[in-house]
């Protein structure tokens, strides 16, 4: 499965052909308590991610939430 992920194309292996966006976030290694996804222009609910289903040639957008910040 080829994807388009924070602006970089990759070959995804999946011997389901088919992911859903909860299973492709834990592939891919990230948290997903930590993160915000948007498929194809479209912020995910975190919610959703169980039913949302990823095809080939999908784009996503994770953005990882960090803290911090600087005091003045």
């Amino acid at each position: 499965m080829r994807l388009k992920i924070n602006g970089e194309s990759k070959t995804i292996e999946n011997t389901n052909n088919e992911f859903l966006m909860e299973g492709l976030l834990e592939h891919l290694g990230y948290k997903p308590q930590l993160v915000v996804v948007e498929l194809n222009g479209a912020i995910i609910n975190p919610k959703d991610w169980i039913c949302t289903k990823i095809k080939d040639g999908d784009c996503l957008e994770v953005v990882t939430i960090v803290g911090g910040g600087s005091y003045s």
